[in-house]
């Protein structure tokens, strides 16, 4: 055991590293956003936004866009969960996946918006751009918690020391 403090593992790393973790998902939700908006029906590529038959399949695009980036998050941080710091890394990246959540959402809807859907018809309400189910923004951060939270309890091993 080590006498003092300073030689003790830290659960939290340094700030250059929560940052990393914090803002690489954040980072990731702008650019997704983008590809959410192209690659939805009613949204820039194809689909009427009018027709109320595409409005779920747009919100299953956001679905399996977040929960493609969300198992790209889960992956790294569960990865290096035998290392000092997993519980401040672990925080950030899922801080750091709401938000991306977040700004993949106002990104998708900023680009709808921006640039419309010729498709759409403003006298129809919901044929504009964006989620019908707003809980979705909170499928990437529920995805990266569940998953850390199950497979660090499987994986489980003490800390090493940095």
């Amino acid at each position: 055991m080590p006498d003092s403090p300073e030689a003790a593992p830290s659960f939290w790393p340094g700030l250059g590293t929560m940052l990393r973790w914090l803002f690489a998902p954040a980072a990731a939700g702008p650019v997704l956003g983008v590809a959410w908006w192209l690659a939805s029906p009613g949204g820039r590529l194809y689909g009427d936004g009018s027709d109320y038959g595409v409005w779920l399949t747009r919100d299953f695009m956001f679905a399996g866009f977040a929960a493609l980036a969300a198992v790209c998050v889960v992956v790294p941080v569960v990865w290096v969960h035998d290392r000092h710091g997993f519980a401040g890394r672990s925080l950030a990246a899922l801080v750091g996946s709401g938000a991306g959540s977040l700004l993949m959402w106002l990104t998708g809807v900023g680009l709808g918006r921006a640039f419309g859907s010729p498709r759409s018809d403003p006298s129809i309400d919901g044929s504009a751009f964006g989620l019908q189910t707003l809980s979705e923004l909170a499928l990437w951060p529920a995805i990266v918690a569940v998953v850390v939270l199950g497979l660090v309890t499987v994986l489980w091993s003490p800390p090493t020391r940095p």
